[in-house]
């Protein structure tokens, strides 16, 4: 239990009642508990006019006329009659000081007034504090959607197969804005329901204590009742419609048997089968809305049962002999009950409501709760660019209960082309991952010049090892905000030098405001082709001392491919590069060819040494690069 209640605690915490939002929701809810006071007390005096008429014996208002005789008293007739009651002890002196009050017809406008007033301030407020948690749940939601943005940002980098970012992005959507949906309501009916039940309680037993209690024992039980008989017809609902999709669920196979069926010439026996199924899975269904309505059925009848109990009641004090109810009050009694089995019916969606919290809270916190793959050793130290060689040392690594590395011994010389491959896609990945510390191995140890990269700091290591990937997608911003990301060492002429060194200034130049042009989901779209370019300028304004690429599959023209492999020759003249080539001329230029199988290195060479050498790099350059291979690509791109 206490599992399921904490996400409910961590998304209304108290400190979330005592903000601005929370504070003014109990306020002009406490407003609406006020109107509902004052509406009965008005009502009150209304029906009690009207059964008095406004007039009273002259008996009891000395001096005004012969006794005997009757006197338009106007509200004084509610003055004589409830004046000596504590709850009306305001009543005399808001009377007296309002001379049109002391005529029938002058009250009676009056109250109706004050009564049409008093409904306009209910609604008012009540709608001023459906605004107030619609504010706090939209808060809370923004909140959400804030940590996600952050969690992400940790977790993010050891994403190998992208299913954190579908987790996150179903967080921050759905997730999300089901909680804002539900806490708005939530907080309001809670409110709500904290505040009206006990004011209506108190409102009720003011009126009569002996016939209140009388009235809310069955108006409650009847509430119970009805909650659990509907309860009850929903279950047995479900449990015969599950019954029937077991069925329809067998009807379906029978889809599938036709060749059988016509091929042994058994279509008489198939068919008896197929309507006995089907007349089982009619019966489920039709037992289960039986069940139900007959369910809802009895939670009506115990309804109308306490409904008539209750206005018995009434009347029966309304007409008793000795100390008989005021009908004014009774029927005062009666709104107030009626509100009350509103307030009490409001529960169920309450539960649900909290359910749904709790539900959607549990999935967002437990991501929120994930502790990020790599984070950074006390102590660490500046890891120095690259200058020797880049080694793994017996490096394992599992993720999701998979073993993607099982042992990996490699070593790169600086300065030099490297290809990684693999018929596996994700272990060329994985061990891309690994050089910038976006995940950690399981075991093992990834050396730079010697210096194990899991002491030294993540800013040192990922300064000079940037990743670009095939995907990788634009930020909202210009051209220029995607290239300097916000780094303010760097000038727009460095910006314009690094587009120039990989060959994108030619089409940046092409764009409608050049390097101003605004990209996004309202700006410019590139192709493939611009937005690979676009981030390799990214990484070349950082001049690192490791360049990992991930080549695009495809969507790659002629001119292009060929200003691509300039720029790599470029690039490649001073620092060390990694390539997870989509291309066969990028497999081709690399010094080495790494094949990585099964989880070790399966094979170490040129392109053409491994061809003759392996068997299985021979399978693997078949697959990616052979012309149906190419075909097959363009198909799926168009």
């Amino acid at each position: 239990m206490s599992g399921l209640l904490a996400p409910m605690r961590r998304l209304v915490t108290r400190r979330s009642w005592l903000d601005r939002n929370g504070s003014l929701l109990i306020v002009w809810m406490s407003a609406t508990a006020v109107c509902v006071i004052v509406l009965l007390l008005l009502v009150t005096l209304l029906v009690d006019m009207l059964v008095t008429r406004g007039v009273l014996e002259s008996n009891r208002v000395h001096g005004l006329a012969p006794p005997g005789t009757e006197v338009e008293a106007g509200l004084w007739v509610q003055v004589v009659r409830f004046g000596q009651l504590p709850a009306w002890a305001w009543l005399q002196p808001f009377a007296a000081s309002i001379p049109i009050l002391q005529t029938t017809s002058g009250a009676l406008s009056i109250l109706i007034l004050l009564t049409l007033l008093t409904v306009v301030c209910f609604s008012y407020s009540r709608n001023r504090a459906r605004v107030y948690s619609a504010r706090s749940a939209r808060d809370l939601a923004t909140w959400l959607r804030s940590s996600i943005h952050r969690q992400t940002l940790r977790l993010g980098p050891s994403d190998l197969t992208g299913h954190r970012y579908q987790t996150a992005l179903a967080h921050f959507v759905d997730d999300a804005e089901s909680i804002r949906e539900a806490a708005a309501e939530w907080r309001w009916r809670f409110v709500r329901s904290v505040i009206l039940l006990p004011v209506l309680t108190i409102c009720i037993l003011a009126i009569d204590v002996r016939l209140g209690l009388e009235c809310l024992i069955p108006t409650v039980a009847c509430w119970f009742v009805y909650r659990y008989e509907r309860q009850q017809g929903s279950k047995k609902r479900q449990i015969s419609e599950s019954h029937a999709d077991t069925e329809v669920r067998f009807l379906a196979e029978a889809l599938k048997q036709t060749r059988l069926v016509r091929g042994y010439s058994m279509e008489d026996f198939e068919q008896t089968l197929f309507n006995r199924h089907l007349e089982r899975m009619t019966d489920q269904s039709r037992t289960g809305r039986r069940l139900e309505r007959a369910a809802l059925s009895t939670a009506r009848l115990v309804t109308w049962s306490g409904l008539t109990l209750v206005i018995l009641l009434v009347a029966l004090r309304v007409t008793s002999a000795v100390s008989p109810l005021p009908l004014a009050n009774a029927v005062a009694m009666l709104v107030a009950l009626g509100l009350f089995a509103i307030e009490l019916n409001s529960w169920d969606r309450l539960l649900q409501l909290r359910t749904e919290l709790e539900v959607s809270g549990d999935r967002i916190y437990r991501y929120l709760d994930e502790i990020p793959e790599v984070g950074q050793a006390v102590g660490a130290k500046f890891i120095e660019p690259v200058t020797k060689s880049i080694v793994l040392e017996a490096v394992h690594y599992q993720q999701l209960g998979h073993q993607l590395l099982r042992g990996v011994d490699l070593r790169i010389e600086a300065k030099t082309e490297v290809a990684l491959v693999s018929l596996d896609p994700l272990l060329p990945r994985t061990v891309a991952y690994l050089l910038p510390r976006f995940i950690e191995p399981t075991r093992g140890r990834v050396m730079y010049d010697g210096e194990d990269i899991a002491w030294g700091t993540l800013e040192s290591i990922r300064t000079e090892t940037l990743y670009v990937g095939a995907e990788d997608p634009v930020l909202s911003g210009s051209i220029l905000d995607n290239i300097l990301c916000g780094d303010s060492r760097y000038s727009v002429q460095d910006a314009i030098e690094a587009a120039k060194l990989v060959h994108a200034h030619t089409f940046i130049s092409r764009l409608p405001q050049g390097y101003e042009t605004m990209l996004g989901e309202h700006g410019e779209q590139l192709d493939a082709g611009a937005m690979f370019r676009l981030g390799l300028a990214r990484a070349a304004l950082r001049d690192p001392a490791v360049m990992i690429i991930e080549e695009p599959k495809g969507g790659l023209d002629e001119d292009t491919k060929s200003l691509i492999d300039d720029a790599y020759q470029r690039l490649s003249a001073t620092r060390t590069m990694i390539y997870l080539p989509g291309r066969l001329s990028t497999s081709r230029r690399c010094d080495q060819v790494v094949l990585l199988h099964d989880g070790i290195v399966e094979a170490v060479g040129t392109h053409q040494e491994l061809t003759k050498m392996s068997e299985v790099f021979r399978h693997w350059d078949y697959l990616t690069f052979n012309t149906f291979s190419r075909r097959s690509r363009r198909l799926q791109q168009v």
